[in-house]
């Protein structure tokens, strides 16, 4: 049986609330992300506009107000008082000081080279993926170059060259996967996109697959609890995808890839400057997986037949004097079927098939400004978005909409110097659910309005603290407390220590988070009323550049440990009949360490090298257990070579997961052993790159591992063992994939 508590306020009312606040604040909305309280810009060669210097020195003249471009070449350089001119100068080129009479605008330095040094040649390639060396919060940054290491079709495919970020299927019947941080589920990992929420609720089960890798501009990875102007659902850490932007370099690409399972897509990208500092983008994506593929011939499909239409357009304007305003709108269609092969192409009852539509609108805003007081700026975020899906399970039915309206309001400021900074303002987040599972109707309605305040001691980016506290009202759950802190602390240059403490909240919606388990027949037992989840994360890291040759080499190493006040258990224990959800009685943690490198061994070929264990228990039937299906460990290989000018790049990616526990079988009739066995993936891509062409070709899990049985009594979907939820590696074999990518950029 599933019932949800009924709020007492009327769908009707709900929604009226929202329309009222969006459209107030569509009028007023404003950014803080659009209103820096820095100078930002770009160091490039001025004889070649594609090449961004690494390493540039940008400070205040007169100053000791100071920072250093990064791979790609951008800088965020603190705003001072005590001066209007800014010093750019790197190793061979000529230094340029340049007069900041508009501090809102953005920068594009071009450097010249020094003609007296012309004989000395500097060059830097750009990294894949690189630690913060200036944010607190222990942050990795994942960029177009590493993202292109893969087919990287979609979010879900981006990681693979990530050690702190797994990815696997949640069953092996409807294609939903998910993402686990710190050895848990990704539904304590807060996505989102630009700052705003996105993946959340009913788009969680399959929401990894919306958002194509060709549109992503770069991924920060962020571990434990992160900053409260994000809200209070980071538990084990955030994850940010920053989209292509329309005043961006790039003005259109276009991608083109196939694979051996003959799935299909094509991903265009158009932006158009207009006068007057504005710039529109247009991001679309088509895709389409039709064949059936049965590999290990147990019946049912190894892979969903997908068909997806996504489309973003966004419209970004920029202040005189000083911020920017945004407007865009998601487009997403997906139809997706699964089950036993033919299930839906022949007129047979008895197939058991699987069928999932979805769709999906989202409108955002964003507006910002800077004040006249230097270093201070308001804005706010707004995004709303309707989510409905309609799925059959066999006989099982399951339909549900989710209604979400979202802003937040921020002020930044300082106490006269760059040294004391914070930010302080307000938020809502509001969600409306109806579910129906057969004949079971349920609605669930949560408003969360809070307040927040976060400071932050900043001294020259050596030592850094950044304390926060937001007090949050939920309609569900009453007032909740949400502190956080974090310190960086840079001990010796090339050696920097951070630390993080904090609590996280989320609301848990297990039908809705969990629908793919009902590719099984067991029965989903969810009581009236669960509890507001609450966990506190601790963790601390190290990260020291070693010399080692001409270069350095980084290693990081970091522990973390989640340890839950309230949690709900997914218990697939007690019984093979059923999947009960309950609250926590008793202990719930999760400890995770992990050491990583990386080094360019010589020129062109890097490694990275990672290995991390996981201890992760639950209170399971009154015993502390490990929590089922989740390796104790993994290790990750990555190798990269480009040759001179990248013309050509070769990547090879190894992932060694470890063995791990299964649930608890039928002890009469056991048909899966109580534990999983460790098993290994690799990967690799050939790219050869010209002017505006790349081409790539490549293989996933090229040792063309599988699970022996990853749908139990795939013999008989309709009979009491029949589970396709019993998944820890791989469902389908080895796949072969080529693509071309096409761009122009404004320097091209």
């Amino acid at each position: 049986m599933y019932s949800v508590n009924y709020v007492s306020f009327s769908k009707e009312d709900f929604m009226y609330k929202i329309v009222f606040i969006a459209l107030f604040l569509a009028i007023f909305s404003i950014d803080i992300n659009a209103a820096p309280v820095e100078v930002k810009g770009r160091v490039v060669e001025k004889d070649n506009p594609a090449s961004p210097i690494v390493g540039a020195n940008i400070y205040w003249l007169g100053t000791t107000v100071g920072t250093s471009s990064d791979v790609d070449g951008n800088f965020s350089l603190p705003i001072s008082e005590k001066s209007q001119k800014v010093v750019v100068s790197f190793v061979g080129f000529k230094p340029d000081t340049i007069s900041i009479s508009d501090r809102g605008s953005s920068l594009l330095v071009l450097l010249d080279k020094n003609i007296e040094l012309d004989e000395v040649v500097v060059k830097e390639r750009r990294r894949g993926q690189y630690l913060s060396a200036l944010d607190p919060v222990q942050t990795t940054k994942v960029t177009v170059t590493e993202l292109q290491k893969a087919a990287c079709c979609n979010l879900s495919e981006s990681f693979e060259t990530n050690a702190s970020v797994d990815v696997a299927y949640s069953d092996a019947v409807t294609g939903a996967q998910q993402i686990k941080m710190l050895g848990l589920s990704g539904a304590y990992v807060q996505t989102i996109s630009e700052n705003i929420p996105s993946i959340r609720g009913m788009a969680a089960p399959y929401g990894l697959g919306y958002i194509p890798g060709p549109w992503m501009e770069s991924i920060q990875i962020s571990k434990g609890t992160s900053s409260v102007v994000n809200g209070y659902e980071a538990i084990t850490g955030q994850i940010n995808v920053e989209y292509k932007k329309p005043f961006a370099d790039e003005k259109f690409h276009f991608n083109l890839y196939g694979n051996s399972e003959l799935r299909s897509e094509a991903n265009l990208n158009a932006s158009y400057k207009f006068p007057d500092s504005l710039s529109t983008m247009v991001l679309l994506h088509g895709e389409n997986q039709n064949t059936q593929i049965d590999g290990n011939a147990d019946g049912f499909l190894d892979v969903p037949r997908v068909r997806q239409v996504n489309f973003i357009n966004r419209w970004y304007k920029e202040h005189r004097n000083g911020g920017d305003f945004q407007i865009g709108v998601k487009l997403l269609e997906e139809d997706r079927k699964s089950g036993q092969v033919d299930a839906f192409d022949l007129p047979d009852e008895n197939l058991y098939g699987i069928s999932v539509r979805t769709s999906r609108y989202e409108l955002f805003a964003k507006n910002g400004y800077l004040l006249d007081r230097p270093g201070t700026s308001i804005g706010m975020q707004l995004s709303g978005w309707y989510h409905k899906q309609d799925a059959s399970y066999g006989r099982t039915a399951y339909s549900g909409t989710q209604y979400n309206g979202y802003f937040n309001f921020i002020y930044q400021g300082n106490f006269g110097t760059d040294l004391h900074t914070f930010k302080a303002g307000a938020s809502l987040l509001a969600d409306s659910y109806n579910e129906k599972l057969d004949m079971a109707s349920t609605s669930f309605a949560e408003m969360v309005p809070g307040v927040f305040y976060e400071y932050n001691f900043n001294l020259r980016h050596k030592l850094n603290i950044m304390a926060g506290l937001r007090a949050d009202y939920s309609s569900e759950y009453g007032i909740f407390l949400t502190p956080r802190v974090h310190a960086k602390w840079e001990i010796i240059h090339g050696l920097t220590w951070r630390a993080s403490a904090g609590k996280g909240y989320r609301t848990p919606m297990p039908l809705a988070e969990n629908n793919f388990m009902l590719a099984s027949s067991r029965k989903m037992v969810i009581p009236d009323r669960l509890k507001q989840e609450e966990a506190i994360n601790v963790g601390t890291s190290l990260n020291a550049l070693i010399p080692l040759g001409e270069r350095d080499v980084s290693l990081t190493v970091d522990f973390y440990r989640t340890n839950f006040l309230e949690q709900v258990v997914r218990d697939v224990d007690s019984s093979t009949d059923k999947v009960v959800f309950s609250d926590l009685e008793g202990t719930s943690f999760s400890n995770a360490f992990q050491a990583e490198l990386m080094y360019e061994i010589f020129k062109g070929f890097t490694i990275n090298a990672a290995y991390r264990t996981n201890v992760v228990k639950q209170t399971i039937g009154g015993q502390l257990r490990e929590v089922p299906l989740t390796s104790r460990y993994k290790g990750l290989l990555s190798m990269s070579y480009a040759t001179r000018m990248k013309k050509w790049q070769f990547d090879l990616t190894s992932q060694f997961n470890g063995g791990g526990r299964m649930p608890d079988p039928d002890v009469l009739n056991p048909l899966w052993s109580a534990e999983f066995k460790p098993f290994t993936i690799v990967n690799a891509q050939v790219t050869k790159n010209f002017k505006r062409w790349s081409f790539y070709a490549g293989a996933e899990n090229l040792l063309n591992f599988m699970m022996d049985n990853p749908v139990v009594g795939a013999a008989d979907p309709w009979g009491k063992d029949f589970d396709g939820t019993m998944i820890w590696g791989p469902v389908h074999g080895r796949k072969i994939y080529a693509g071309l990518r096409f761009t122009i950029n404004d320097y091209n």
